[in-house]
C-alpha cells in the first residue's frame, strides 16, 4: 500500500471529539451551524442483491428511483453557498448506476468540495475510470464481501469476485503517480478463517492505499419481515447462529451531530443508517442546508440522542453500530 494519505481524515477527526451532549450544546449555542459533509444517495436502486442489506432483501419500503436534475442542482448550490467541505457518494443504492452520475459528482466538485464515492464496482469500465480521475474525485472505496470468491460470491447475489479484482487493479493502475483519488477497499466477513483473510489482504494491498476487514453484522436483521425467498432466509439465519463476537460501541453519535444525509429525491434524514426516512428533518428543495440543519424536526432527535433516550427513535433504538443498544424511556 502506498503512502498517500486519506483527503477526508481532518473532517473526520473533527467529529469523532466530544460527546452527545457537547455537540448538542455547540448546535444550541449557535458554535455549530452547518454540517461538516453530506452523505448523497443518488440512487436506492442497485444491481446486486446482498442478503444483509435492505435495498437487496427488499426491506426498503419507500419508493425507489434515481436522483433528478433539480435536486442534485440544489445539493452543489448549497454546498458552493455554505461552503461544506465534502460530500460522499454513499447510502442505499449503487452510485454507477445512476445514468448521469458523472456529471452528477464533477457539480459538486467544481461547487468546492471534496467527493468521496463507494461503489460495489461492478459497472465500472476504463472511459468511467478516466472520467473519474480527470475531475479530481478525491476518494472511491471498493466495496467487497468475504474474502475470497466463494464466500464473496454467496453473500452478493450478482456479484463476480475476480471481475471485481481486475477493476480494482485497473483503476489503480490508471490512477498511476496521482496523489489522488485515495483507493479504499473494505470487506465484512461472516465467519472465514485467517487463511482466507491472509490470502484476501495478499489479493488486495498493492492495489490500494488502504483495507478495512470488518465483520458482516446480521443479528440486528429480522428474517421473518425480509422480503425474500426461505433458502435465503435459512441461509442468513445460519450465519446468524455463528454470529458471537462482542460488539464495542462507541459512545458519540456521528450522524445527527455532524452531518445530514440526502436521498435521491431530497429528503434530508439525519442518519445515513435510515434506510426508510424514520428520522426526516426536511428536503432540500423545501428548504436550504443551513435551515435544514437547524430545524425544529432536527433538534428534537438530538435531544432525545443528547440524553440517550435511544427508545424514542426507531433508528437509534436498533443501531448496530455507533450507541449502546440502551433503550430510554
Amino acid at each position: 500500500m502506498s503512502q498517500r494519505e486519506n483527503p477526508f481524515v481532518p473532517i473526520y477527526r473533527k467529529i469523532n471529539g466530544g460527546t452527545n451532549q457537547e455537540k448538542y450544546d455547540m448546535i444550541k449555542n449557535g458554535d455549530i451551524q452547518l454540517p461538516y459533509y453530506l452523505d448523497v444517495e443518488l440512487t436506492n436502486f442497485c444491481n446486486f442483491n446482498c442478503c444483509f442489506c435492505p435495498t437487496g432483501t427488499k426491506a426498503m419500503q419507500r419508493m425507489r428511483g434515481h436522483m433528478p436534475d433539480n435536486v442534485a442542482d440544489a445539493i452543489a448550490e448549497n454546498v458552493k453557498k455554505y461552503n461544506i467541505p465534502a460530500v460522499r457518494f454513499i447510502r442505499w443504492g449503487e452510485p454507477t448506476l445512476h445514468p448521469n452520475y458523472l456529471s452528477i459528482l464533477e457539480k459538486v466538485k467544481n461547487a468546492g468540495a471534496l467527493i468521496h464515492i463507494n461503489t460495489n464496482g461492478s459497472l465500472l469500465d476504463e472511459e468511467q475510470i478516466q472520467k473519474l480521475l480527470d475531475m479530481h474525485l478525491d476518494s472511491i472505496k471498493f466495496s467487497f464481501q468475504g474474502a475470497d470468491e466463494g464466500t464473496y460470491n454467496e453473500m452478493r447475489e450478482g456479484g463476480d469476485y475476480l471481475r471485481l479484482l481486475d477493476i480494482v487493479r485497473k483503476f489503480h493502475e490508471m490512477r498511476g503517480k496521482r496523489d489522488y483519488p485515495y483507493i479504499q477497499i473494505s470487506t465484512t466477513l461472516t465467519g472465514e478463517t485467517a487463511d482466507q483473510i491472509e490470502g484476501f489482504k495478499s489479493d488486495i494491498a498493492d492495489y490500494c492505499d488502504y483495507y478495512n476487514v470488518g465483520y458482516t453484522k446480521l443479528n440486528h436483521l429480522n428474517v421473518d419481515t425480509m422480503n425474500i425467498d426461505e433458502e435465503e432466509k435459512k441461509k442468513i439465519r445460519k450465519l446468524q447462529e455463528h454470529e458471537t463476537i462482542n460488539h464495542t460501541f462507541r459512545p458519540v453519535c456521528v450522524e445527527a451531530f455532524d452531518k445530514l444525509s440526502i436521498n435521491w429525491n431530497g429528503d434530508v434524514t439525519l442518519c445515513c443508517s435510515d434506510y426508510d426516512n424514520f428520522m426526516l428533518v426536511g428536503n432540500i428543495l423545501d428548504m436550504d442546508l443551513k435551515q435544514i440543519f437547524n430545524s425544529k424536526a432536527a433538534d428534537i432527535y438530538r435531544d432525545a440522542i443528547a440524553k440517550m433516550q435511544y427508545g424514542k427513535i426507531k433508528c437509534c433504538s436498533n443501531c448496530y453500530e455507533t450507541v449502546p443498544l440502551t433503550k430510554g424511556e
